[in-house]
């Protein structure tokens, strides 16, 4: 079959999972009488490094035919594309590292959030951040910061139990204490 026609055959980069051209790979190793085909060669050296990790894991290399460039891809396989921030050419369907520089690959379509939740120092509210993560004065950790109405909070009722169980307990204590000097 030519690479004129309507599919192209691609293989699977046993370490970080992208599609690969076997025409266009960065590299390619040969391990146990298999020829393993990488996207960098970073991919390559870590193979070379360690083989019996990623061969494994490799099994099934070859990965389903991918649609030509020419043809249309439905609007749902989009839905699952990631690519790198530092490298926007670099893009594969499903999550994964990016093989250049090792960052987290991110969706390509990004739902926003219905609500942003900010994230404080209970000790210290002049600290605000985006993520969960620990005061830098103090190292404690920080707390969501969200607005709720009516709901109740687990926190609040479970203090306000301890506060009425510990003054039944130590109104008997007090009257003792204080009962000589009282007329």
């Amino acid at each position: 079959m030519s690479k004129t026609a309507a599919t192209v055959q691609t293989v699977t980069d046993p370490v970080c999972g992208m599609s690969v051209d076997p025409d266009h790979a960065a590299g390619s190793f040969t391990h146990n009488g298999v020829t393993y085909y990488f996207c960098s060669n970073h991919c390559r050296q870590k193979f070379q490094d360690d083989p019996h990790r990623y061969a494994a894991a490799a099994a099934d290399q070859i990965a389903p035919a991918t649609p030509a460039k020419d043809e249309k891809q439905p609007a749902s396989s989009k839905s699952g594309e990631y690519t790198c921030p530092m490298h926007p050419e670099v893009r594969q369907n499903g999550p994964g590292s990016c093989p250049k520089c090792g960052m987290a690959l991110e969706p390509v379509t990004v739902t926003p959030p219905k609500e942003k939740i900010e994230y404080t120092c209970p000790m210290h509210p002049q600290i605000v951040r985006d993520a969960p993560g620990f005061c830098p004065i103090c190292g404690m950790a920080l707390e969501p910061r969200t607005v709720a109405g009516e709901e109740e909070n687990a926190e609040l009722v479970d203090m306000r139990r301890r506060f009425w169980l510990s003054v039944v307990l130590t109104l008997p204590l007090i009257v003792l204490a204080m009962s000589e000097f009282i007329p």
